[in-house]
């Protein structure tokens, strides 16, 4: 991957990145995948390995994953005899050998010498995603910790938690807003699965990896990304008089919006409309490979035909 460096931000920066991405390479070991890797839609997984030295980043969009590592120092600097940071499990499954790197283990001991373990995970995000609860990236990867944990170490995984560090915290927006974070740091309680779900979860989506792999070696297309691994948007229907700027009504569904439309005097002169959701991990680029990818090209350029006859 090429690193662009599009502010002429500092050296030690760039440094810190190219540290950052020898010491994964080194903790990776022999593993065939990692868990950001099985949790992450196998067709963006594929496409990034065939155009990897053709991606580019610029060290700008890489800031928070590089000041990251200060969250490590402090993991390793705060831990005390009941914390165990910085430790990466592997376990073989379906034949594959898969790498957890686990931030902090929090240990205690019961009345019969058997441990438990709360996880810890450490994260820069923004407000919003407190304010949407959209944890289910967390929960896939949190829950697959806590099974390697179980199955590794033989501790009873009593929680897990993210650590989340706000960074467009506003004390303002705190104050008025309930649903906002209360404070620039707070601790979020994932939701953990049984034991026999988490396993299920993870040979379920390593046997997609491994198909995915199998597919590229044997020519064959990819499967498509899902509706919610393209972050997109639900569809919306629209009610609106013909050439007006802004749609009276925005529904979620097709029939409620023509329950509005038949509610109003003259229901013929309006009409409904679909508005397509737009997946904004594509648009974005996030995923690092939209320029490759014909499911997005596909779908970008349908978009476009539609706006082109509006």
């Amino acid at each position: 991957m090429k690193l662009t460096n599009k502010f002429n931000l500092p050296q030690t920066l760039i440094n810190l990145h190219e540290k950052q991405r020898k010491d994964y390479s080194e903790t990776r070991g022999d593993a065939d995948v990692s868990v950001t890797q099985i949790i992450r839609p196998p067709r963006i997984d594929m496409l990034r390995k065939e155009h990897f030295k053709d991606m580019e980043e610029d060290l700008s969009d890489r800031l928070w994953a590089i000041l990251g590592t200060v969250i490590h120092v402090v993991m390793v600097d705060g831990a005390d005899e009941e914390h165990i940071p910085e430790e990466n499990l592997f376990i073989e499954i379906e034949g594959w050998i898969l790498k957890g790197g686990i931030d902090v283990q929090h240990i205690g001991v019961d009345d019969n010498n058997q441990i438990h373990v709360r996880i810890l995970d450490y994260k820069f995000t923004r407000a919003i995603k407190y304010q949407k609860k959209d944890y289910q990236d967390w929960q896939e990867q949190l829950n697959c910790y806590a099974y390697m944990v179980t199955k590794c170490k033989g501790y009873i995984v009593d929680g897990i938690d993210v650590v989340m560090f706000v960074r467009d915290f506003s004390g303002a927006s705190a104050e008025r807003d309930k649903s906002y974070p209360p404070a620039s740091c707070c601790v979020v309680d994932i939701h953990l699965w049984s034991v026999s779900k988490q396993e299920e979860f993870i040979r379920e989506h390593i046997l997609e990896h491994q198909d995915a792999r199998r597919r590229v070696e044997w020519g064959e297309d990819l499967l498509e990304c899902s509706d919610h691994h393209r972050w997109k948007r639900p569809d919306e229907w629209t009610v609106q008089k013909p050439g007006a700027k802004r749609a009276s009504k925005v529904t979620k569904t097709e029939a409620e919006a023509d329950e509005w439309r038949q509610t109003k005097k003259k229901p013929d002169e309006y009409e409904v409309t679909i508005r397509k959701g737009h997946p904004s991990r594509c648009e974005g680029d996030w995923c690092g490979v939209s320029r490759w990818c014909d499911q997005w090209l596909a779908e970008k350029k349908e978009m476009e035909d539609a706006e082109a006859k509006e």
